[in-house]
């Protein structure tokens, strides 16, 4: 199937030369991706790089990442199409412009996620690369939140993505993950730890205690609460799928222990509290303070900076290799504020979509928890 013939116009900005990949066929699914000149072209996509689609939803600050799998299909939609003229700084340093001859076109994009689970997301992409091929070959595809064609084009010169459909993916539910905290305390945050995906998602914590993550993607989660008492959570042995591997063996902690104070970090006081996984891929709990950072005496002073992470490690013949840290909670303790009491139960470990969690303590010797350590 011939494309537009500015399509190949287009390849300088957005849609980039033909290329030879390593990936295998595997890494590929099959879509059908819609052009604004009405082209529809069935083929095989793939993400170029670690990083899944990335997007800042409209009205939100954290980032949200999607992977290829767990999208039903993504529409790019235009927010803005204008004919601008091209200008310079009339002086370095100074906001004085000087506009010039001629007109070039501008183009600004949304773009509207539909998930497995049914959600729909819409916010601004950052910038992702991905690779498509057909009978014809392999291409790579660069889509962006703004365009800025050349002098030379119009608007109708500017062809750009506005529908990707993932042909293979289905709608499979997911459910709600919701859950209220009884005898530890005022609740101030809810995290939890998606397993097969490693992000972390930030659950709704409503007036009267009771938090909410919403619909959330089919697998399975580790939930960190926070309180102005303890910090309560969850670390089991789910990973990946594609990342199962033999069992920890007696000594893996201690050679990742030999490894962690190798890892570059802004923290020099930090621990690893709980290890759980298996060796291609275990999940450590650590625990990280600072008594000093930017600012810490403008608004904290006799506080400090804490973090409660998971970072995740991967056994590399005989050596422990760090992947990726994901951060449960990000604590700036004040001056006389209450050092918290971690303590983890099984209760948030490995939590199922669809489940309405209770978590509360125990008898009076709280036996359905294990303490680790005051977080201080």
């Amino acid at each position: 199937m011939k494309l537009h013939s500015t399509f190949y116009i287009l390849l300088s900005t957005t849609i980039i030369a033909l290329c030879s990949l390593t990936a295998s066929a595997a890494d590929y699914s099959p879509a059908v991706i819609t052009f604004s000149d009405g082209t529809v072209l069935p083929c095989e996509l793939r993400l170029i790089g670690a990083r899944p689609l990335t997007m800042v939803p409209i009205g939100d600050n954290r980032q949200k990442k999607f992977h290829l799998k767990d999208i039903i299909s993504i529409d790019h939609i235009t927010e803005s199409a204008t004919m601008k003229r091209p200008w310079v700084f009339k002086e370095s340093g100074r906001a004085e412009k000087v506009y010039l001859e001629g007109e070039y076109p501008l183009l600004n994009f949304k773009t509207r996620v539909t998930l497995v689970n049914g959600n729909e997301i819409t916010g601004h992409i950052i910038s992702v690369a991905l690779s498509y091929k057909t009978d014809a070959g392999k291409r790579k595809i660069f889509m962006t939140r703004q365009i800025k064609g050349t002098k030379e084009q119009t608007l109708n010169d500017i062809l750009h993505v506005c529908n990707i459909r993932m042909t293979d993916n289905a709608v499979e539910g997911g459910g709600a993950i919701t859950g209220s905290v009884e005898g530890f305390g005022n609740i101030i945050s809810v995290t939890a730890l998606d397993n097969e995906r490693e992000q972390v998602l930030f659950a709704e914590v409503k007036a009267d205690g009771d938090f909410d993550f919403g619909t959330v993607l089919p697998g399975s989660y580790d939930l960190c609460v926070l309180t102005d008492t303890h910090v309560l959570c969850g670390l089991s042995d789910e990973t990946p799928a594609n990342r199962k591997g033999d069992a920890l063996q007696a000594g893996d902690l201690a050679g990742i222990k030999k490894k962690f104070p190798m890892a570059d970090d802004f923290f020099n006081d930090r621990w690893i509290l709980k290890l759980q996984g298996h060796r291609r891929f275990a999940k450590a709990l650590v625990y990280k303070r600072r008594q000093d950072y930017y600012e810490a005496e403008k608004w904290t002073p006799g506080g400090f900076l804490w973090h409660l992470e998971v970072w995740s490690w991967h056994l590399a013949d005989t050596e422990w290799k760090i992947d990726l840290r994901s951060i449960l909670i990000r604590h700036k303790q004040k001056g006389g504020e209450k050092n918290r009491k971690l303590m983890i139960g099984k209760s948030l470990d490995a939590v199922l979509p669809g489940q309405s969690l209770h978590i509360k303590s125990g008898d009076k010797n709280n036996e359905t928890w294990t303490f680790i350590r005051d977080l201080d």
